[in-house]
């Protein structure tokens, strides 16, 4: 009888003891904010030596947490998307292009892939993305919450006739399956995504949650920003402006960045939250920052297969867990952020085969297991980079230079050939 008196206590305790568990690890994962600029590369900022422009809540983020001098995107918008989000290439996904034109059928295939939104909403968080999508139009093919995001803000680029529509002013949204337009025509389309994810932040803090902020800024059109004098409610194809505006807009990016990390502080979650800084890809071709020691001009090097194409910022703090003001050098790629997230959070990978590595030994101040190289893809293009080379796949070896110098051209054929062959052996073990 005393046996079977005790054991309904014994099984209680063995619940409670579960539940609690389950509560603490509930409270021990960490909340995620992902922003990922459009068409930014590390020229562009002041923590990597940039002098154009002004940035001070992207600086703090760097002040307060670590800065990789070595982060590499594919050089265009598209697949470097496809790749932050499931870890894989863009030979493996399929997005080896930009979705520029309606008629493209192109897309993100979420039957055959898994994001890290799929991976941490089934872990128990709450997701959210507000920006620009490009993996698939969404007025045809909307797959934004099969890729596992439970609410969505994104700029709708093609309305259902297959009119391109504006980004920034008279703002076209799709906004949790509904299209709203009238309601925005007099706001500043980045203002919306702000206000979107300040109010999912408040709405979720007592939970583990994601948000990812994949900006439309700094993206062409370049347009003056809310604020500025000539500044006009009309739409972004009637915008009479240019590269001029990149700063301006860079700097609002920034303020944005900015609302994101006060609504986390008001929330009182900062302790419990992370913050992820990156770009999809270097800067737009016209622009041109003053960056280094030697203040060189740069221009920016988007759609092209170097350095100032792909090379981009990458920031994380994460308060108690990362040193303020540290700096890695290893070389990480987009692919990395799947297997990072995912072990952020404790959940775990996708059945698909993942090409990156998570990087989060690094960020809590360990060896980790570095990467000797990274890999670059855009429409038919690839290359193998590593700290000192590229080697492409027209069989060209480029010897990398200080970043912001002119590229150099490929070596003499035949030469270097120990060098050649095994980044060769790399590059075709990849297709």
């Amino acid at each position: 009888m005393n046996t079977f008196l005790k054991f309904p206590s014994v099984f209680m305790t063995c619940i409670l003891l579960a539940i609690s568990c389950k509560v603490i690890a509930q409270e021990e994962k960490p909340n995620i904010i992902l922003i990922f600029a459009d068409d930014l590369g590390i020229e562009a900022l002041k923590p990597y030596g940039g002098h154009s422009t002004s940035t001070p809540n992207i600086d703090m983020l760097a002040e307060e947490g670590m800065l990789f001098t070595h982060c590499f995107a594919n050089p265009a918008c598209s697949p470097s998307r496809a790749e932050i989000m499931t870890g894989t290439y863009p030979s493996d996904n399929g997005i080896k292009h930009v979705l520029t034109h309606f008629k493209d059928n192109t897309f993100l295939n979420p039957n055959q892939f898994k994001s890290f939104a799929n991976q941490l909403k089934a872990g128990g968080y709450a997701t959210a993305i507000a920006g620009k999508w490009n993996l698939s139009y969404l007025e045809k093919n909307n797959t934004v919450k099969d890729f596992g995001f439970d609410e969505y803000c994104l700029w709708q680029m093609y309305d259902r006739n297959g009119v391109k529509r504006s980004r920034y002013y008279q703002p076209y949204f799709r906004i949790n399956n509904r299209i709203v337009e009238e309601d925005i025509a007099d706001r500043f389309g980045p203002d919306v995504m702000g206000d979107f994810l300040v109010d999912f932040i408040n709405r979720n803090k007592e939970k583990p949650f994601l948000a990812y902020y994949p900006s439309m800024l700094v993206h062409t059109p370049y347009v003056h920003v809310p604020g500025h004098p000539e500044a006009e409610n009309s739409p972004d194809k009637q915008q009479l402006s240019g590269p001029e505006c990149f700063p301006e807009m860079l700097n609002y990016l920034d303020k944005n960045v900015g609302r994101l990390m006060k609504a986390v502080q008001e929330a009182g979650i900062s302790d419990n939250t992370i913050f992820i800084f990156c770009a999809d890809n270097g800067t737009h071709g016209p622009v041109k920052s003053i960056f280094g020691k030697d203040k060189i001009e740069v221009s920016g090097g988007k759609m092209t297969m170097t350095d100032r194409g792909s090379r981009v910022p990458l920031i994380v703090k994460w308060p108690n867990k990362v040193k303020s003001g540290t700096k890695n050098d290893d070389l990480i790629e987009l692919a990395d952020f799947l297997p990072t997230i995912c072990e952020m959070a404790s959940v775990p990978l996708p059945e698909q085969s993942i090409r990156g590595r998570s990087f989060l030994p690094q960020l809590l101040g360990k060896k980790g297991f570095p990467k000797q190289w990274v890999h670059v893809e855009y429409k038919g293009n690839r290359h193998i980079r590593t700290r000192d080379w590229i080697y492409n796949n027209k069989g060209e070896l480029i010897k990398v230079n200080d970043f912001g110098a002119p590229e150099n051209n490929p070596e003499k054929e035949g030469s270097h050939k120990k060098t050649r062959e095994e980044l060769r052996n790399i590059l075709e073990q990849i297709n």
